[in-house]
């Protein structure tokens, strides 16, 4: 009797979790899928067409995957219990193949304890750096007031470790691009060393010392006059940081202690889609305890729409358009103008209620001066594509 009521107890919650899993995909979805960094998905139109060619069916199955309750912590335990067994067994390969990239769950280490993507073949990205040219082409062509910047940001994607293989992805922009050269900049990597300096072990983007080296450098090819601005200290985070490529294996199994640099910031006005914000990120030595940490947890998430408001006159304004690389550098460049506003255009329309026009939103701001900025991805990624 008690094995039967165990077992009807069991299948009556297992019933109530795929039903609350119904409810909350069909009223009350939520938005973010905060394990994967991504917006969760949603339950998509039903229309003739898309239950024919069975679009619908995998639309729903994606998203009541996204919305039932534990679907992320049942994955994260399942990936870190998984992962940490694998590392026990591959870790002397691991360990004694520090040149060679090792496979590991459908991501690579190299140099023993670092997570790095596949990288890129310039012919299989070539289509999409030319539509990009063509759009930023036409772009300049629109808009023959404003002065542009292209900010290249290199990575793993753009050098091969083993091989030495750059992808010059930035020489195949700046030849097409019709900009002077001057107004075009590679943050360059060339050599694991290199990267292993300026980059996380566990997550996609740059540290400390990589991003406060891609603030100067974009300081200079806007041609910023004044003074930069200078750390007054570095500080640990005490709680170790699981990146975004940890999280996609098993975030247990990788983590990483982390610096970051202490500013004597400024008073600024900070103003995030729309709402009046205490700061964007959380870059002060107090908050050295923030528990957990991530790269956008530190430098400030992708957001639609940022504005930095110094109250001064005089020095103009500044338009930002990028991606998640250049969170960490925002706050630094906003100290020399006026008012600098940040826009990213996967999030901007979801944000703001409204597409994003550049042309309407320079001339609304008062903007003469345009940082195109990121890194490969932003490059040949559709989303990335602007409209005038």
């Amino acid at each position: 009797m008690f094995q039967k009521i165990l077992k009807g107890s069991f299948v009556v919650m297992i019933l109530l979790v795929l039903l609350a899993g119904a409810v909350r995909t069909f009223f009350h979805p939520k938005e973010i899928n905060a394990y994967e960094n991504r917006y969760s998905a949603q339950v998509p139109a039903l229309t003739a067409a898309s239950y024919l060619d069975s679009s619908f069916q995998d639309g729903l199955e994606d998203a009541l995957a996204d919305q039932i309750p534990f679907a992320q912590r049942g994955k994260k335990f399942y990936n870190d219990t998984t992962s940490q067994y694998l590392q026990t067994l591959a870790g002397s390969v691991i360990a004694n193949n520090p040149d060679r990239y090792i496979h590991y769950r459908g991501m690579l280490i190299f140099g023993s304890d670092t997570l790095v993507y596949r990288p890129y073949v310039l012919a299989d990205i070539s289509a999409a750096l030319d539509e990009k040219i063509a759009n930023l082409n036409e772009t300049f062509a629109a808009l023959p007031d404003v002065t542009f910047s292209v900010y290249y940001i290199e990575k793993d994607t753009d050098l091969n470790f083993e091989t030495g293989q750059k992808l010059d992805a930035f020489s195949y922009l700046q030849q097409a691009l019709n900009l002077p050269r001057e107004q075009m900049f590679c943050y360059e990597i060339n050599s694991f060393a290199e990267f292993h300096e300026k980059f996380y072990r566990t997550d996609h983007h740059w540290n400390h010392v990589g991003s406060y080296a891609g603030y100067l450098s974009a300081r200079e090819l806007l041609g910023i006059s004044e003074a930069p601005m200078e750390p007054v200290g570095s500080y640990q985070l005490t709680a170790p940081m699981v990146g975004s490529k940890s999280a996609q294996i098993g975030s247990g199994t990788f983590s990483e202690i982390i610096q970051a640099y202490a500013f004597d910031w400024p008073t600024m006005d900070i103003t995030i889609n729309g709402d009046a914000a205490a700061d964007y990120g959380t870059q002060d030595p107090s908050q050295r305890d923030l528990t957990p940490i991530s790269y956008g947890g530190l430098y400030g998430g992708d957001m639609g729409e940022i504005i930095f408001d110094t109250g001064t006159t005089g020095r103009g304004n500044l338009l930002v358009i990028g991606e998640s690389y250049d969170n960490a550098i925002l706050k630094l460049l906003a100290t020399h103008y006026d008012q600098l506003y940040s826009i990213d255009l996967r999030y901007y329309e979801t944000y703001l209620g409204e597409p994003f026009r550049l042309s309407a939103y320079l001339q609304e701001h008062e903007i003469q001066n345009v940082l195109l900025i990121g890194n490969v991805d932003y490059f040949i990624q559709s989303d990335f594509l602007l409209e005038n």
